[in-house]
């Protein structure tokens, strides 16, 4: 889970308003600026590589066709050597700059002034031509050049427009200005570059509405792979759902020390069946809603919900040194929360809550619908906590007294007989000691 993958790239917004990725058909931007910047910071990073890639190969190329371009023009041969050197120092800056943050952040702006620099050099590679074959076809090197920052250049569509047409006026009008083109030539050239530039839009309009329909779709599976880990995180302790994304499985685990605090209301079902269905689910959902701050807030792992019980644990699945005191505390706020609800609320919630520690074993079940779970003698004995215990009292088993007396005032109980389990030393938490409370 921790490697990225391409849908993270641009981490979408889930609470984007509908409406946000509606493009402009001519410039072909999204209508949300913030869309737009995401969309633009991921094919800079995504055009790294190819840019890179045709920067060494227009380097190499320029070295391959140069005893080409000294046959076809041996005046040029004394400058050949000045000419190639000028343009691999140009394409090896570029290649460092790919290497900067300043090109990821200025990313068009860096590939149009590459686009124009490159033009003046294919005017300073046309004046090497003889002169018939510039008049017939010295366009020819131009137009290569047009299609390249209409297709390799990686630039989004308004961007390649400008870059396209700048440069052919910049090639017609230099060549224009040193005399190299007669009137006569300057129109076929235009006409040609002409075409050129109006293929090279076609081509660039639909490369860039493609890119940005596959960024929309991976944008949308972004969005629903981040609820489904919501959803997951809600099922599973985020350990094992991390692990369980990754592998597809998780791993049953034994922990030696955990605290256990269950929690069930007294006198619940004559209150379910003198209330409508709908109150008795709204007011269960209210109170485990504030049970499942409270536990959070304590650093308490929710297990489940049985009717009206409630069941969380600490010290799993990552062990802690005080995963006793976490479930007390987690007790006290929940007695507590209720205490100030029963004040205004119209029914009257009556609360036990029970903690044992000791040892479980815990593991994701089920093959469609997951769920936590733990198992283990630990879970009867605090089970029985709460059951032997008394409505508006956290009451503790021995283990875990021991756990909590040095921050905790506990009141001793006698040996208690719990169902299934003989007698049991218990306790009543009292309260926090003076010096505990200072410190929390």
């Amino acid at each position: 889970m921790a490697e990225i993958q391409d849908w993270q790239l641009a981490a979408p917004n889930v609470n984007m308003k509908p409406g946000t990725a509606r493009m402009n058909r001519l410039t072909l931007r999204f209508a949300d600026a913030g869309l737009e910047q995401a969309f633009a910071e991921e094919q800079a990073r995504k055009s790294l590589r190819p840019i890179r890639i045709a920067l060494v190969c227009a380097g190499a190329g320029m070295i391959a066709v140069w005893p080409a371009i000294i046959q076809i023009a041996p005046s040029i041969h004394e400058y050949m050597p000045r000419l190639v050197a000028l343009v691999l120092v140009t394409l090896g800056s570029c290649y460092a700059l790919t290497h900067t943050q300043v090109f990821l952040r200025r990313h068009q702006w860096t590939m149009l002034a590459l686009a124009y620099v490159m033009s003046v050099g294919v005017v300073g590679a046309a004046r090497a031509y003889p002169p018939q074959l510039l008049e017939a076809s010295g366009f020819f090197l131009m137009a290569m050049h047009l299609f390249s920052i209409y297709g390799v250049f990686r630039l989004r569509f308004p961007a390649a427009v400008a870059g396209g047409w700048i440069s052919m006026a910049m090639y017609l009008a230099l060549l224009s200005a040193l005399g190299l083109l007669p009137e006569r030539s300057v129109f076929r050239h235009a006409e040609a570059l002409l075409a050129a530039n109006l293929w090279g839009m076609l081509i660039c309009y639909q490369m860039d509405l493609a890119v940005r329909r596959a960024f929309l779709a991976m944008r949308d599976v972004a969005v629903e792979h981040q609820r489904a880990e919501r959803l997951l995180l809600n099922i599973l302790p985020a350990e094992l759902a991390q692990e369980l994304s990754a592998t597809g499985s998780a791993r049953p685990a034994r922990h030696e020390s955990v605290s256990i605090v269950f929690t069930d209301f007294s006198g619940f079902t004559q209150a379910a069946s003198s209330m409508p269905a709908e109150q008795v689910v709204a007011e269960l959902n209210e109170i485990f809603a504030a049970f499942d701050d409270i536990t959070d807030a304590c650093g308490v792992e929710k297990i489940k919900t049985i009717g009206d019980a409630y069941m969380a644990a600490a010290g799993l699945p990552k062990p802690c040194a005080d995963h006793a005191q976490r479930c007390v505390r987690a007790g006290l706020g929940m007695i507590d929360y209720l205490e100030k609800r029963n004040r205004t609320g119209a029914f009257k919630w009556s609360l036990r809550v029970g903690v044992h520690s000791g040892p479980v074993v815990a593991g994701v079940v089920g093959k469609r619908k997951y769920a936590f779970d733990i198992w283990g003698d630990t879970v009867n004995v605090a089970s029985r906590m709460e059951s032997s215990g008394e409505v508006g009292r956290v009451n503790i088993s021995a283990r875990t007294h021991d756990l909590v007396r040095a921050e905790f005032a506990c009141e001793y109980r006698g040996k208690v007989d719990a169902k299934g389990k003989g007698q049991i030393d218990m306790y009543f938490v009292a309260g926090r000691l003076c010096s505990s409370s200072a410190s929390h």
